[in-house]
């Protein structure tokens, strides 16, 4: 069985003499999602309109494990930026919002084909500033979802962590109480007593 990286559209596109391919990256910040590709002037793909950033944009390769336990991380680099988006970005926080990057692949009269290259969520942004006469550039790492699998989450099964996050909600009352409860298997015996007290 042969197995293509690329959909049959993509292919398709591929085979066209002379297909024009650009990267197409979707950030989805704070404020707003933020749509560029690798090209210049706009492109719309599926009703969204990226716009183009040329040489000042980077995307570092992906090394693609063959192992389930480690995670893929892909490098988004946007260079050339004056002080004052160096300040806006620095305030956007990214960590955990989505973002996925695409190969567009378009023919010579306008029709395209697109696949999703890597999908994921936002790292810690890194940031380069060298002044306004600098080259000043921003990095936001895209991280695979078994990035997730490396942190130790905040949130616990107990009944304190469950009401902080659905006020009301008693759905782990009796967690604690049944860790030391003697459970009886395939007996007849009466049920422990619940407490409902804080």
């Amino acid at each position: 069985m042969q197995y293509a990286a690329f959909s049959d559209s993509v292919m398709r596109m591929l085979a066209n003499p002379a297909p024009l391919i650009v990267y197409a990256c979707e950030l989805h910040f704070e404020e707003g999602p933020v749509y560029m590709h690798t090209g210049t002037g706009e492109i719309v793909v599926d009703g969204k309109t990226y716009l183009g950033v040329g040489n000042f944009g980077e995307i570092d390769a992906a090394q693609e494990s063959y192992s389930t336990k480690s995670s893929t991380e892909l490098n988004i680099t946007l260079s050339g930026l004056d002080s004052q988006m160096i300040q806006d970005a620095l305030v956007d926080k990214c960590r955990g919002r989505f973002g996925r990057l695409l190969l567009v692949v378009f023919d010579q009269e306008g029709n395209y084909a697109s696949d999703i290259l890597f999908s994921g969520r936002m790292d810690a942004a890194k940031y380069e500033y060298n002044g306004n006469a600098g080259d000043n550039k921003i990095t936001v790492p895209l991280v695979d979802r078994m990035a997730e699998w490396d942190r130790t989450g905040s949130e616990r099964w107990t009944d304190q962590s469950h009401r902080a996050r659905h006020d009301g909600d008693r759905f782990f009352y009796a967690i604690a109480q049944m860790a030391s409860w003697p459970i009886y298997w395939g007996m007849k015996q009466d049920a422990q007593p619940f407490d409902y007290s804080d």
